[in-house]
């Protein structure tokens, strides 16, 4: 296991370009994620090979999981505070409906009224705060503890590229939490953790990647304290 990841490694690429992360349909991929960082699976495990992808939704104004207003477009994969994707030759496909997501299907107006300008400030909040922390890696190596507050160059506060590389999932919810598992009852291989309001304001706080080279599936769980 590798903790707190704070610098570049030959193992990472931070801020991939999207289309180096996802597939078609990218419209649609591109208005609802955001690529943070790719990771060479075989740091994690000799047997994995290719890049996996940390990515992000986004979801504005939504301080609770994601899925929470959209349990009719839930299926296996994507319920509260999960969603997965099928990686084709080495890049993402969201695996459910993108109704899944509260602003696609319009649950999040529905479930704020009155409040459709705050909504969309801060869908664009979550677009601009991750280019103004990719261009500060870009100058300075070295990402903000909190997107919103851009890094200063020299200062010892940064965030890390990546919080954990393998190991075992930590929790919040549970001291030892049960992973998930494919339709046959196989269990993902946890691949790491990352932070997310590191890369984006009102980023989630930590984003748990899992993979079944099985089903070729990488599945998201998302954490808060």
């Amino acid at each position: 296991m590798i903790e707190s990841i704070r610098t570049a490694q030959p193992y990472l690429r931070p801020f991939p370009e999207f289309e180096d992360v996802f597939t078609e349909p990218l419209a649609l991929q591109r208005r609802h994620f955001l690529p943070l960082i790719s990771l060479d699976a075989s740091v994690v495990d000799k047997e994995l090979s290719g890049w996996l992808h940390f990515v992000t939704p986004i979801e504005p104004l939504l301080e609770l999981d994601v899925g929470y207003f959209t349990r009719e477009f839930h299926d296996y994969y994507n319920s509260m505070g999960q969603y997965a994707f099928q990686v084709v030759d080495g890049k993402y496909r969201f695996t459910g409906d993108f109704r899944y997501f509260a602003y696609e299907s319009g649950e999040i107006y529905r479930a704020m009224p009155g409040l459709e300008h705050e909504i969309e400030a801060d869908y664009q909040l979550r677009f601009s705060t991750y280019e103004e922390s990719k261009r500060g890696y870009r100058l300075h190596g070295r990402i903000p503890w909190y997107a919103e507050t851009p890094y200063v160059a020299g200062s010892d506060i940064c965030g890390p590229l990546i919080s954990q590389v393998g190991g075992k999932p930590v929790s919040s919810r549970s001291p030892e939490p049960e992973g998930p598992v494919n339709r046959r009852g196989t269990p993902f291989r946890y691949i790491g953790e990352v932070q997310g309001y590191s890369y984006c304001g009102g980023g989630i706080q930590a984003i748990l990647l899992f993979y079944d080279p099985e089903e070729q599936i990488a599945l998201f769980r998302t954490e808060w304290t």
